[in-house]
C-alpha cells in the first residue's frame, strides 16, 4: 500500500504523530511519504521519513510576509482598537480553520493532486487542520483517513462549511451537505474517549497510544536539581510566530517561576530579553517526550500537541489559552481535574505562581493525571493504527 500523510508545515503537527505514524506503516511494510511545504525537508530527511514535496505550500512564517494573510482575524497584523480585540479575535471559533480550510486549502490540493500523478497513493492520511488532504482525496476518489490532532477544531467545522464548499467546486466536486463530512469515516484518535465531552458531535473510531520516546535526552539536562519538583513550561513554536504578546507572557511565566521552590526548564529564543532566576533554565527547546514524565507541573499555552505529551506523561497542567483550540483544551483539562487554565489577560507573574503553586500542592490532580495516562497508554499502538489503514484501503478497493 502505498500512503501519503498530508500536514500542515508546523513542526508541533508533524513530529509528535504524523512521523510516528509515518514509520509505524513503513514498518508494517508500506510505501509512506509525508506531504507538505518544502521547508520541512530537513526535519523530515532528519527523522528518516520520506518527503513529498508541495511546491507551492508555504510555511506560517512565509504566509505572514503576504498583508493580506497577515491581516486577516486573528493574525497578529489585523485591525484592532486593542490588545483585548485582537485576542479575543485570535481566540473566536473557526477564525485560524476558516484560513485553512479556504485558499490555503485549494493550494495544497492542488499540489497534492498533481504529485499523485507521479506518486500513485492509495490512500490519503491527513493531520485534522489541514484541509488540503481531505480534498485531493475526494477529487482522486482515494480512501482517507484522519488523524485527529486536534479534537475541540472539529467545532469548527459548520464555521468553513461555506468555504470548503468553494474549493470543492473550485475542483469539480459535488457539495455536500453534511457539515462532518471532513471527518467522516476512520477517526484515529490519540487521546481515550473520555477526553471528547458530549459537546464534540463525532469521536474516534479508535484511539491509539504515542510511540515509545526515541533518542537520548541532551547531556545539558541530565543535571538537574533533583531536590525539588522539576517544571517544565513553553508556549509551543506557533504562538511566537502568531502572537506578538508572546514574548510578554513567558516573560511573566519565568517570573512566576522564579518565586516557586521548584526547579524550572523554560523554552526560550537565546535573547530572551526577560528575568533570569537561578532556579529557571532557559533553553531553545525543550524536550517534552523527555522531561515531562519526571515533571510534576506542565505550564503552557495548551495547544493539543503539548497537552497530548502531558496526558501521555500523566503530569498536571496550567494553560495560558491564546487561540485556535486552545481555550476549549484549557477548559476541558480543568473540567477533568487535570489542572488549570489562567486568562492571558489575567497572566501576571503573581497568578501565574499561584496557579502554579495550587496544581503543585493538589495531590489529587496529579493521581488524576496519572490515572489520564494509565487510560492512554492502555490503548492500542499506532502498529494497530497501520493495520486499520490498511484494512480502510483494502475494503475502498473492494468498492471498486
Amino acid at each position: 500500500m502505498r500512503v501519503v500523510l498530508t500536514c500542515l508545515p508546523y513542526y508541533s503537527h508533524m513530529m509528535p504523530v504524523v512521523v510516528p505514524v509515518a514509520t509505524a506503516l513503513r514498518r508494517a511494510g508500506h510505501t509512506v511519504a509525508v506531504a507538505t511545504a518544502p521547508a520541512m525537508a530537513g526535519a523530515l530527511a532528519r527523522a528518516g521519513v520520506d518527503h513529498l514535496p508541495l511546491p507551492h505550500v508555504r510555511t506560517l512564517e512565509e504566509l505572514l510576509t503576504d498583508p493580506d494573510f497577515a491581516s486577516s482575524p486573528g493574525m497578529p497584523a489585523a485591525p484592532a482598537r486593542d490588545g483585548g480585540e485582537r485576542a479575543r479575535a485570535r481566540a473566536r471559533p473557526g477564525r485560524l480553520t476558516l484560513a485553512r480550510a479556504g485558499a490555503l486549502a485549494g493550494v495544497f490540493a492542488r499540489d497534492v493532486i498533481v504529485a499523485a500523478e507521479r506518486w500513485r497513493p492509495d490512500l490519503i492520511v491527513r493531520e485534522c487542520n489541514e484541509f488540503g488532504g481531505y480534498l485531493a482525496a475526494e477529487r482522486l476518489g482515494l480512501p482517507r483517513a484522519v488523524l485527529d490532532i486536534s479534537p475541540f477544531s472539529a467545532l469548527n467545522l459548520p464555521y468553513v462549511h461555506d468555504t470548503l464548499g468553494a474549493q470543492r467546486a473550485d475542483l469539480g466536486l459535488d457539495p455536500v451537505d453534511d457539515v462532518w463530512h471532513p471527518v467522516r469515516g476512520l477517526l484515529a484518535g490519540i487521546i481515550p474517549r473520555a477526553w471528547y465531552p458530549p459537546s464534540l458531535p463525532v469521536g474516534p473510531t479508535r484511539s491509539y497510544r504515542p510511540d515509545p520516546v526515541a533518542g537520548a535526552l541532551d547531556p545539558v539536562l541530565a543535571d538537574l536539581p533533583d531536590d525539588r519538583p522539576l517544571v517544565v513550561a513553553g508556549l509551543g513554536t506557533v504562538a511566537p510566530v502568531v502572537v506578538p504578546e508572546s514574548r510578554e507572557l513567558l516573560t511573566a511565566m519565568v517570573a512566576a517561576l522564579g518565586e516557586l521552590p521548584c526547579t524550572a526548564v523554560v523554552a526560550a529564543e537565546a535573547d530572551f530579553p526577560g528575568p533570569r532566576p537561578d532556579n529557571v533554565r532557559l533553553v531553545p527547546f525543550v524536550p517534552l517526550s523527555h522531561l515531562l514524565g519526571g515533571a510534576e507541573l506542565f505550564l503552557s499555552h495548551g495547544g493539543f500537541g503539548s497537552v497530548h505529551l502531558a496526558m501521555a506523561a500523566g503530569t498536571p497542567m496550567v494553560n495560558v489559552p491564546m487561540f485556535g483550540d486552545q481555550p476549549a483544551n484549557a477548559e476541558r483539562i480543568q473540567e477533568l481535574g487535570l489542572g488549570l487554565h489562567v486568562e492571558p489577560t489575567a497572566a501576571t507573574p503573581g497568578a501565574l505562581a499561584a496557579a502554579c503553586a495550587r496544581v503543585l500542592a493538589d495531590h489529587a490532580c496529579r493521581y488524576r493525571a496519572a490515572g489520564m495516562s494509565r487510560r492512554l497508554l492502555a490503548e492500542p499502538g499506532y502498529d494497530v493504527l497501520a493495520d486499520d489503514l490498511s484494512a480502510l484501503h483494502d475494503r475502498g478497493r473492494g468498492r471498486e
